[in-house]
């Protein structure tokens, strides 16, 4: 399996500047409220943080780089939050129905993870001021998509070692929870559970599809 460097992405933001915090949030907000990120200004960010426009300057070289590393921010609070959903000491299954809540609870309120994930992917069409800034974080070995896959092979492997599936091969073993999960995000979206299909039989659902795909 890969090694994966987290380290350079989890602590960059530690012990963040109060006034760049302020700009983070600030950003999140807009993007939570569905502005087209092509547009923000430094202006809009540093109005709604309530600090002069000079002062982001102080921390940042440009308004791009305000915006993504504010939306790698808010990818970093999600992670670290489902992180410690992972480092529970519960079975796979107990896991599984967490982060399923977890996911439901979150879901209105990761629009800035989106956005990044569209970013990273091209599905999002940015003006060409913003492919550098975004290009420097895709390469990087430390991609917090890298580590979230990271979190991913080692929950799965819990799985296999509980015996609940006989799936060996780990590319095999994303893509199912992958489906499996976004399948129950579907379902929360679209409210399919309110005519009589519940939640609770929405999650178990997910869940035992999982558990079919990896016992081939």
């Amino acid at each position: 399996m890969k090694t994966v460097n987290t380290g350079d992405f989890l602590l960059k933001f530690e012990g963040i500047a109060e006034k760049e915090m302020l700009m983070y949030r600030a950003v999140i907000e807009m993007v939570q409220e569905d502005y087209d990120i092509n547009s923000i200004k430094v202006s809009d960010i540093t109005g709604r943080a309530g600090i002069g426009k000079g002062t982001a300057y102080e921390y940042f070289s440009s308004k791009e780089e305000i915006i993504v590393k504010a939306l790698l921010y808010d990818t970093y609070v999600q992670i670290k939050n489902i992180e410690q959903i992972m480092k529970k000491n519960i079975s796979f299954q107990e896991k599984y129905y967490l982060l399923l809540d977890f996911l439901e609870e979150k879901l209105p309120y990761t629009k800035g993870v989106g956005s990044l994930l569209k970013m990273f992917t091209g599905t999002y069409e940015v003006k060409e001021t913003f492919r550098g800034e975004i290009e420097k974080f895709h390469l990087q070995e430390n991609c917090p998509l890298i580590y979230v896959e990271k979190m991913i092979d080692d929950y799965m492997e819990q799985g296999f070692r509980e015996g609940l599936f006989s799936e060996g091969e780990v590319v095999v073993r994303r893509s199912v929870f992958a489906t499996q999960v976004t399948g129950y995000i579907y379902c929360i979206l679209n409210q399919y559970y309110a005519g009589g299909f519940t939640k609770e039989a929405a999650r178990d659902f997910s869940y035992n599809g999982v558990l079919k795909l990896l016992n081939p």
